[in-house]
């Protein structure tokens, strides 16, 4: 008996889940274009290549690179 009285709250309730997990799911796969009009060039976010991913790798090397220098000058006080 409890199942037939939620069956209309599911019917209510499953075109709004559908609709929101199928934007998270193609937010993922979004393309967006890069210099110049969506029909030259379409990509991906998550290409290798992407600025995106560039502008991290550049943030991890400077990270990198400034755990490396604290090293070198904590290391002669010791």
């Amino acid at each position: 008996m409890i199942v037939y009285r939620a069956v209309p709250y599911l019917v209510i309730a499953a075109p709004p889940v559908i609709v929101l997990i199928t934007m998270l799911i193609t937010g993922c796969t979004m393309t967006r274009t890069a210099n110049g009009p969506p029909t030259e060039v379409a990509r991906f976010y998550s290409e290798h290549d992407s600025r995106t991913g560039k502008e991290l790798r550049r943030e991890l090397d400077r990270h990198a690179a400034r755990e490396e220098l604290r090293r070198i000058v904590e290391e002669p006080q010791r």
